[in-house]
């Protein structure tokens, strides 16, 4: 069902591990401009599993909390946060987006794991979720209710989830028989900022009965945005997001993707210390299941 056990001071992974030398690891924990009421909800779960496994390890933790601008800034080594410069940092973990030329940075530096994000620009282990069979279970799901017609919504496509997410409908539609009409991919091929939502509504108004977001904060604005222009969810138009987040008050539950995140912070600080220990070791991917969850936003033509 997705519980873990705790790792406490008590704890030991091997023996002799309370005699081992400490090893000092750093996280750099990507925070993006725009906040919601679940901004802190899956960073804080990833650090949970993080520092549940860096405590096995017995591995003191450096955590920076790094803007969108600040990391932008990050152009060469002396821009790094001075903490993680520091020789008793002896890896660190990259959680969220980050620019390519800061990400390639840090790792000229210190071995990187990068946890949540893939960049096929940069050469460094990664921690990742699998979007393309997660995507296939909800355009299967959405099918099963009757929809032939599905559109997909992302607000940014620069973060990594939102290209992944949108490849894994692609190729989602293509395997089930269902048309794909680029009008109705919003804000992949052309930035429309608010203008999306406008767009939402003329593809519901098309024929576009059935929607996936690649997050959930993103399906919550799908959702109210329908509902001002006089559309109920889920008796007119489906709604499907990601991450399994807190239900606003004013909203259903979406039909939407849950990712064990801790798990997953867990096995960042795995491959990072197995990468310190190794460093010349192939560089590789593991990517954890989604499980699909149940909501109130689905339901048949």
């Amino acid at each position: 069902m997705g519980y873990r056990l705790p790792a406490t001071e008590f704890s030991v992974s091997r023996k002799g591990a309370g005699r081992q030398k400490t090893l000092g690891l750093g996280v750099i924990l990507g925070v993006i401009k725009e906040k919601t009421p679940n901004s802190a909800e899956v960073p804080m779960r990833i650090l949970h599993g993080v520092t549940d496994a860096a405590r096995q390890h017995n591995a003191l933790l450096h955590v920076e909390y790094v803007s969108e601008e600040v990391a932008s800034q990050i152009t060469s080594t002396r821009d790094i946060p001075a903490s993680l410069r520091k020789p008793q940092i002896s890896g660190v973990l990259l959680v969220g987006s980050l620019p390519s030329l800061a990400a390639s940075v840090v790792a000229s530096r210190k071995p990187c794991v990068s946890l949540g994000f893939h960049d096929t620009d940069v050469r460094m282990d990664c921690i990742g979720q699998d979007d393309r069979s997660a995507v296939e279970q909800l355009v299967q799901r959405l099918k099963g209710l009757g929809h032939r017609k599905i559109g997909y919504y992302c607000k940014d496509p620069r973060m990594a989830f939102s290209r992944s997410r949108f490849a894994g409908y692609v190729e989602a539609l293509a395997l089930e028989g269902l048309p794909y009409d680029p009008e109705y991919s919003i804000n992949i091929w052309k930035p429309l900022g608010d203008d999306g939502l406008a767009k939402v509504v003329e593809g519901v108004r098309s024929g576009v009965r059935a929607w996936i977001c690649a997050h959930d904060d993103w399906g919550y604005e799908i959702v109210r945005h329908l509902q001002a222009h006089g559309f109920s969810v889920p008796e007119d138009v489906s709604v499907c997001g990601f991450d399994h987040l807190h239900v606003p008050s004013d909203a259903k539950s979406l039909l939407s993707v849950e990712w064990p995140f801790e798990d997953m912070g867990a096995a960042g600080i795995e491959m990072l210390v197995r990468r310190i220990n190794e460093p010349m070791r192939a560089v590789s991917q593991v990517l954890f299941d989604g499980r699909v969850i149940e909501g109130a936003s689905a339901s048949s033509l």
